[in-house]
């Protein structure tokens, strides 16, 4: 039996909710922010909930409905072609990984806060399968959002970007995303091949 295909309604879905998540503890102010941000210390303390959390906090309005307008994009250029189970799945993924990752790899980072990591990653997840079919503008933007992070790890952000979301940007985390996305796209083709084999 097949999959019925996904719906352009559920492609919302998870998005929708994850965007209310985050203007909600936004809203929360300062404690919010300091109980769930990726701080290094207290997740080799145990607190390893941050490891998730970090990703839906933000440094302030800006930051927040920066990454809220960047996965409402995203969200449009999946065009329908994901079901809310591998959103849900994909943004589990992609925050465990970039939180291990800002853990592990240097330079380790101290505390760390926003989507934006998180959003690299959903761009490229939600871009390659469609420019590997053939799809030139996924293939455009997919080669934007990769010479963007190229960019950014040559060219230190500007004094304007650390305060347009009122702190320091962590470009490391958005090739953690990046990288992520790349393991998950490869495991979901090779995946039912090996179910079919």
């Amino acid at each position: 039996m097949r999959a019925s295909p996904p719906r352009p309604l559920a492609n919302w879905l998870v998005p929708t909710v994850l965007a209310g998540l985050m203007l909600a503890l936004q809203a929360g102010g300062e404690p919010v922010y300091h109980a769930l941000r990726y701080e290094r210390a207290a997740v080799l303390g145990g607190q390893l909930w941050r490891l998730l959390t970090a990703h839906v906090v933000h440094l302030g309005w800006a930051h927040c409905l920066l990454n809220v307008g960047g996965l409402a994009l995203c969200a449009a250029l999946a065009a329908g072609t994901r079901s809310w189970r591998a959103w849900a799945a994909a943004i589990g993924v992609l925050a465990l990984g970039v939180g291990l990752l800002l853990l592990a790899a240097p330079p380790r980072a101290m505390n760390y806060a926003g989507l934006s990591g998180v959003l690299y990653g959903l761009f490229i997840w939600v871009l390659a399968p469609r420019a590997w079919r053939g799809d030139r503008v996924a293939w455009v933007v997919l080669a934007a959002v990769v010479a963007r992070i190229g960019w950014q790890m040559l060219h230190p952000p500007s004094s304007a970007q650390r305060a347009l979301i009122g702190g320091e940007v962590l470009v490391e985390a958005h090739l953690y995303g990046a990288l992520c996305a790349g393991v998950l796209c490869v495991c979901q083709g090779v995946w039912p091949r090996v179910r079919r084999g």
